[in-house]
């Protein structure tokens, strides 16, 4: 069972957000904070597993990583904001899903930096993983070299994790056979990964796709 803390000033989405555990056994809210100056208090609560937070200020953001032992932030923001995503992400949060995200999307979240995985929006990644100055760390800490994806090859291991094969590649995404088996190929090369299902796995590990 995953202990989760919520962090917003949003009574909105704190409502939201109590809603989590309905029908969802592994995972049960354990606090919940509204004012600014409570937002690090659940890092040093012991029993939380994970703290959920709408964006908070950097001046915020820079105290939770300087707390001892932080625990694993996911981090739910006002759009897909790349500034506010590095932001995020270089002070500690282990996730990062747009404020819009579903139910079930916050969930898988949860459970994926709970078990030490990186999370991070779809519509994010090209950006983070291509300009990002974290990412060549990121790939470093999780045994990819420097391997770098390039915003073709974040949609074509998209498909992969669906199980696409590269004829149902190429339809999806308008290009041809030949050309999303090039991609699949150089997917397989930068993952270090001897198949498919190995480069998924692998591209999962470092939050690049969500299973």
């Amino acid at each position: 069972m995953v202990a989760v803390a919520i962090f917003s000033t949003d009574p909105v989405l704190r409502r939201n957000l109590e809603q989590l555990p309905r029908d969802e056994p592994a995972v049960v809210i354990v606090g919940i904070f509204d004012q600014p100056s409570s937002f690090p208090e659940p890092v040093n609560r012991n029993g939380v597993d994970v703290l959920l937070a709408d964006v908070p200020t950097q001046e915020l953001l820079a105290e939770y990583r300087a707390g001892p032992d932080p625990i694993p932030l996911v981090v739910l923001l006002e759009g897909a904001d790349s500034e506010e995503a590095v932001r995020a992400l270089n002070a500690g949060a282990r996730a990062v899903l747009d404020r819009s995200a579903s139910r079930n999307e916050i969930i898988a979240a949860v459970k994926a930096v709970s078990a030490g995985l990186v999370v991070v929006a779809p519509q994010l990644l090209a950006t983070l993983f291509n300009e990002a100055p974290f990412a060549d760390d990121l790939f470093k800490a999780n045994g990819a070299g420097r391997a770098r994806l390039t915003r073709r090859e974040l949609e074509v291991l998209a498909a992969m994790a669906d199980g696409a094969s590269n004829k149902a590649i190429a339809r999806r995404l308008g290009i041809s056979f030949h050309t999303a088996k090039f991609h699949v190929a150089a997917i397989l090369a930068k993952l270090d990964a001897d198949s498919r299902t190995e480069a998924v796995a692998k591209a999962a590990q470092l939050g690049l796709v969500m299973l």
